[in-house]
This record gives structure tokens, sequence and C-alpha cells, in this order.
């Protein structure tokens, strides 16, 4: 074959060798390794300014291309000096995992495939791997054969994509016509999380379509309050379309009833969703699995493994009870772009038509890396172990007259706030109890030895410990302890108006 003379020279500059390849992974590893070390050592937060992180941070991207050695030496500050260190023992906000050595090595693995998950065709392999796993944990939660689902970005995502299954299962033409005067309404205790009302917002159903359902003394759906709800709106011509039960709510880690939630759902024929996101992870562990009783009914269950598992970020969860919803609720098969005889080419499941994201990373594998490196049953000591150090946490609040309990700790959250003994009763205690509070998690932060995060309940301000971190032990429960009194007597002492010198106290 004659060569053409404008033919292309070759333009090799993006390939790097092998040999370049190793010698950029091992600078990052020597710098993950050595925060690996220090990691005790550090603050979990310096509690920085914006403007002074962005002045910090921003690095520089040069026309000629940066070597190794000039990349991890830019990359130093970020790592040591302006994050907040998930992994630290002392980090118990939000739900947030430490971030496992399987996990994080996988996904290393997992960004050199650069595995399109989206179709079949483009990740034979780590398409049949997330299958497996798929079905392997909505085995673990009680799901029939025949039940998966697919990865996603987080809880959020999982709840969107549920909602629109359960949606579209409610009113089949909505998918083509659009709502039009259809009324649909979703049912969530006041503790569920806030992207239930978020998808309701994107689902076109508007934010008042997700009915409040108010809880009991320990922060659990009411069914009574859903039954009558779900009977007003049947009444009013509004169409039930699914109900929200959480296991392990964000603020107190309460688990709604689920076999009585289950039941209504059953009866009234309404879509289960069980928003599992935090609490999912005690079904690996035997001690804790009776929690979850009933939420092998669900129609489908978010789980995020980067909560409880510690997975690396991000690495969700959707799971079903027929993966056809999905299909049914997902797929475009009028696409000549995405047509396929899967006869003729013999591929799988294209995972882009079971959710909104036709372009997926291979999230799976760490989270089977740390299933598979750990072990399940390493996983289920652990986790009752974090429920232990968070009633441990509630034992050590209730012994100090300057502490006081603010919900019941059911999974490995524990709620407190700081209230000075000699405070007198009354409006205006309780109201500076609430600033004293949010003024003390500051202050906790600042100090960088622990960082809680906090709660609002009944109205009340509360510091809020959530321990999913397995390097915490008890000693970080007492540092906790120690700082909240010490700090909180500082504040106390500073802070309180002379209207509120003194009292009969809180005993």
């Amino acid at each position: 074959m004659a060569v053409m003379s404008n033919r292309p020279d070759p333009v090799p500059d993006l390939d790097w060798a092998p040999d370049r390849a190793r010698e950029i992974g091992e600078g990052m590893l020597d710098l993950w390794i050595e925060l690996l070390e220090r990691l005790r050592d550090l603050p979990v937060s310096r509690m920085e300014r914006a403007p002074d992180v962005a002045a910090a941070m921003a690095l520089e991207i040069s026309p000629e291309g940066l070597t190794v050695a000039e990349m991890t030496e830019r990359l130093r500050p970020l790592i040591f000096e302006h994050s907040m260190y998930a992994g630290h023992p002392g980090h118990l906000s939000y739900i947030t995992g430490a971030g496992t050595i399987p996990g994080a090595a996988a996904n290393l693995l997992a960004a050199g495939l650069n595995a399109n998950v989206g179709g079949w065709q483009l990740s034979p392999g780590a398409s049949e791997v997330e299958s497996h796993l798929m079905r392997w944990l909505a085995a673990r939660f009680g799901l029939p054969q025949g039940a998966g689902g697919l990865m996603t970005s987080g809880g959020a995502a999982s709840n969107f994509t549920a909602l629109k299954a359960a949606r579209d299962a409610a009113a089949p033409d909505v998918r083509v016509e659009g709502l039009g005067d259809e009324r649909l309404a979703i049912y969530a205790s006041e503790e569920a999380h806030a992207t239930i009302v978020e998808a309701a917002d994107m689902l076109g159903l508007g934010e008042r379509a997700v009915r409040a359902i108010t809880t009991d003394d320990a922060y659990r759906m009411n069914v009574d309050h859903l039954e009558s709800a779900i009977l007003d709106d049947r009444e009013s011509g509004v169409r039930p379309a699914a109900v929200v039960a959480t296991a392990g709510t964000t603020a107190t880690g309460a688990v709604d009833p689920l076999p009585g939630v289950a039941d209504v759902c059953a009866r009234e024929g309404i879509w289960l969703h069980v928003d599992a996101a935090y609490g999912g992870a005690a079904i690996l562990a035997p001690e804790l699995r009776p929690l979850l009783d009933g939420i092998g009914s669900a129609d489908s269950i978010s789980f995020d493994p980067h909560k409880w598992l510690s997975t690396p970020q991000s690495s969700a969860v959707l799971l079903v009870r027929d993966l056809d919803v999905l299909r049914r609720s997902f797929s475009s098969t009028d696409v000549g772009y995405v047509r396929e005889d899967t006869e003729l080419t013999g591929s799988g499941q294209n995972f882009g038509g079971l959710g909104p994201q036709w372009s997926r990373s291979f999230s799976a594998l760490k989270v089977w890396a740390s299933l598979a490196g750990h072990g399940t049953d390493a996983y289920a000591r652990r986790i009752v172990h974090d429920v232990e150090l968070a009633r441990y946490l509630d034992a050590l609040v209730r012994e100090h007259p300057s502490l006081e309990p603010m919900a019941p700790v059911v999974l490995s959250i524990a709620c407190f706030r700081y209230v000075p003994p000699d405070l007198p009763y009354g409006p205006e205690g309780d109201g500076y109890l609430d600033g004293l509070n949010e003024r003390l998690m500051v202050e906790i932060r600042r100090e960088g030895r622990t960082f809680p995060s906090n709660a609002v309940l009944d109205g009340r301000y509360a510091l809020r410990a959530c321990v999913t971190n397995f390097r915490t032990e008890a000693d970080d429960m007492e540092v906790l302890v120690d700082s909240a009194v010490r700090l909180g007597d500082r504040l106390d002492g500073s802070l309180r108006p002379a209207s509120l010198g003194s009292g009969r106290g809180r005993q």
C-alpha cells in the first residue's frame, strides 16, 4: 500500500511509557504512605478560611508539563496542610468512611483499566463484576433471586433513581406524556434525608409532593400517621407513588419500623423504598441484623458502602427487587447509536440502561476489593464495635453533670449537648444553650483533636458523633467528652449573660 504524502506523523506526547507510569505511581504512593504514617499526629482539620485555601491551591499548570518530582512537591500542601482527614480516628462528623487500603489500591487499577461500565461491550469483565456484586448484596438484604442493581455516585443518586422507577411504575404514561394533571405523592418521615425532597423536585412532582410523616420519641416513622396520610391523599385524588423508610437516619441513626411500613405498602399496593445508605451495613453483623427485619420486603434499597463499609468515595449502590423496573424506566430502545443485536454480539447487561448515567466508572471494584480483602467477619466485628463505641460515649455523657444525652443510641451515632449544671431553666436558658453548643462545636473542631458535627432535635441544637471510622477507639470518645466539657466551661464563662448567672440547675 502506498504511503500518502500527507500522512500525519505520530504524536506520542500523552502516551507515557510503563517506566514513567511506575515513576509517577511510586511518587503518589510515597505521599499516600506518608499520610498513613502521619495520620494520627495530624489535626483532623485546621478550620481554614476559604480564601486562604483557594490561594494555596491555585496549582500551576504549565505549557511544558511538570516532572513527577515537581508534581508531588506541589501536591504535598494539599495532602498535609489543606485537607480534612476522614480517615483520622478523631473524625466523627456526618457519615463518612475512612477509606480502605484494598479499596484505594483497587481504585488505581480501575482507573488504569478505565472501563466505561455504561456499555457491556466497553467493559465485559467490569460489568460482570458489578452484576455479581449487586446479586451478592441483594441476597444479603433478603431480596429474592433475580434481584440486582447498580453502582451509583451516592445516596442522592440512588434515591433519585429508585423514586423515578417508582414514579414510572405508579404512572406508566408519565415517561412519555409528562405529568399533566397527574398528582403523585411520596411519603417519608420528618427525619428522612433531604435527598428525598430533592428527588421529588427533579422528578417534576414538586417538593410538596413529599408528605412529612411524624416520628415517635425515638425519631422513627409513625406508621399510624403514614396510613392516615395515604388515606387522605386517595380521598383527594392524589395517587400514592412510594413510601420511603429510613434504616439509619442521618441525625440519630434511627431505624423506621420496617415490618409495619412494609405491611402498609403491601396492603395499599405502594412501592417501598428503603434508604439504608448508612444503616444498611448492619446487615453484615448478625448481632445487628434484627434491626433491619423487614428490609427484604422492599422494592428498592439504597446503600452506601462508602459510609459504614469505608470503601473509597464514591461507591454507592441501588438494589431493586426486579431489574425490569429499572429497564422500563431508563432504557432507550429507539436510539440508533446504541442499537445492538445481543444475539449477534453476545453482550450482557448495559448498565447505562438501568439508570441516568451512561458514562460510568468501575466503582464496583473498590467495593469488591474491600469486602474480599477484609472479609465479612472482620466487617461484622468492626461494625458491632462502632455501635459499642457510640454506646460508650453515651454512657460517658450520662455520667457527666455538664452533659446531656439527646437521643437513643441505635446504631453508631450518639447525640448530646453541653449544659452547665447551674444554668436556670426557661426559654432564655434554652435559647442560650443552642448558641453555646453551636459555638462549642466550632471550638472543638478548631482544636483539631476531634471533629463532631451537629443535629437539631426537637428544635434543640445538639453535638453529634458518628462512628464509621475503623481507626476510632474508646480514647477518641474520651477526647470528645474532655474537649466538650473543658471548652464548654470556657465558653460559658465568657458568653453567659448576667441574667442567666444563677438558677436551680439541670441535674
